[in-house]
C-alpha cells in the first residue's frame, strides 16, 4: 500500500506504522514563490562581499484612463468622450533604481526566470551604516495622448512602474508622495439670462498613488540587509475619479477652459509641478516601459 507522496512506512520489531516526521518531497511538490517577493543575495567579488537585490515578477491591476481628455463642447462632435477602465500588466523589471546598479540576467526558463531583468540583480550599498532602501510600485493617472511630453519623459504615466531607491534620498520624495485620486470638472453651465452654454471638462488634480513593496535595512551585527516586505502580488493601483460640477454666470469664455489649460501644458492643475518632477531624479536610471511589462489585458 502506498501511503501517497511526502510519506512511508516504518518497520520494527513491534509492527509497521506510517511515518510522517520527515516526509520525502513527492515528484509533483514544487517550490512557490510570492509575486514582487524581494530577497537580497551576497556575492564575493574579489576580496569583497557585496549585496545585490532581486525582486520576483508579478501581475499588478490598475486604472487606466483618458485623463486629461479632449472633451466634445456642447455636443459639436468634436474632441473625444472620457472613459476609464480596469487593466492588468505583467511586471518583468525594475522602473527606477540608481545608476549603473541594475546587472541583467539570461535566465529564458524557469524558476530563476521569474526573477525581475531574467534573474537580474541591482547592487545595494557597501558599507551601509543606517541605510534603508525601499522598494515601491506607483502609477501616474495620465493619457499622453498628444505625445507633448514624450520628448523628455523616461517613464511612462500610462503603465505603473516599480522604484528602488534610499529612502534618505529627498531627491526622490515625489514618488512618496500620494496624490490620491483624479479630479476634473466635467463641464461648466454658463448662463446669460436664457442663453445657456457649456465649458468643459477641466482638469483640476492628475491622480497617483504609491504602495511600499518592501524595505531593506542594514544589519551592522550580522552585516547583511535585513529584508521587510510589506507586500505581494497580485497588486491593485486603483485610482478613482472625481467629478466636480461648476456653474457660473455671464457668457463661456473662448477659447474654453480646457483649451487655456491645453494652452498652458495643464499646469493649471493643483499638483502639476510634483508631475513635472516625476520623471528626471539626479543619479537615477529611469527605464521606457516598453521593455519592463507586459500587457496581460488590455
Amino acid at each position: 500500500m502506498q501511503p501517497g507522496p511526502g510519506y512511508r512506512f516504518s518497520s520494527s520489531s513491534m509492527g509497521v506504522s506510517l511515518d510522517i516526521g520527515d516526509p520525502w518531497p513527492g515528484r509533483d511538490v514544487k517550490t512557490s514563490y510570492d509575486q514582487f517577493q524581494c530577497m537580497v543575495i551576497t556575492e564575493k567579488v574579489g576580496e569583497v562581499t557585496k549585496h545585490f537585490l532581486k525582486t520576483r515578477k508579478g501581475v499588478v491591476n490598475y486604472t487606466w484612463s483618458t485623463f486629461p481628455f479632449g472633451p466634445e463642447d456642447t455636443g459639436s462632435g468634436s474632441g473625444a468622450a472620457f472613459f476609464t477602465s480596469e487593466k492588468e500588466a505583467r511586471i518583468t523589471d525594475w522602473a527606477v533604481y540608481a545608476n549603473g546598479t541594475r546587472t541583467a540576467g539570461t535566465t529564458t526558463s524557469g524558476p530563476d526566470f521569474e526573477r525581475m531583468a531574467d534573474n537580474g540583480k541591482l547592487e545595494l550599498p557597501t558599507g551601509a551604516t543606517g541605510k534603508s532602501v525601499v522598494v515601491t510600485i506607483s502609477k501616474i493617472d495620465w493619457w499622453d495622448a498628444s505625445g507633448w511630453l514624450s520628448s523628455y519623459r523616461t517613464i511612462d504615466a500610462e503603465k505603473p512602474f516599480i522604484a528602488v531607491f534610499d529612502a534618505a534620498d529627498t531627491n526622490i520624495n515625489y514618488i512618496l508622495t500620494q496624490q490620491g485620486g483624479t479630479r476634473w470638472t466635467p463641464n461648466t453651465i454658463w448662463w446669460d439670462g436664457t442663453d445657456v452654454t457649456f465649458s468643459g471638462p477641466v482638469p483640476l488634480t492628475i491622480g497617483y498613488t504609491v504602495k511600499k513593496i518592501a524595505q531593506l535595512d542594514w544589519n551592522d551585527t550580522t552585516n547583511s540587509w535585513d529584508v521587510t516586505q510589506y507586500l505581494v502580488g497580485p497588486i491593485d493601483l486603483p485610482i478613482h475619479h472625481i467629478i466636480q460640477t461648476a456653474q457660473a454666470s455671464g457668457s463661456a469664455p473662448s477659447p474654453t477652459l480646457y483649451e487655456d489649460a491645453l494652452a498652458n501644458q495643464f499646469d493649471s492643475c493643483a499638483n502639476y509641478a510634483w508631475f513635472e518632477a516625476m520623471w528626471a531624479y539626479p543619479g537615477y536610471t529611469m527605464n521606457p516601459s516598453n521593455w519592463w511589462y507586459d500587457i496581460v489585458n488590455t
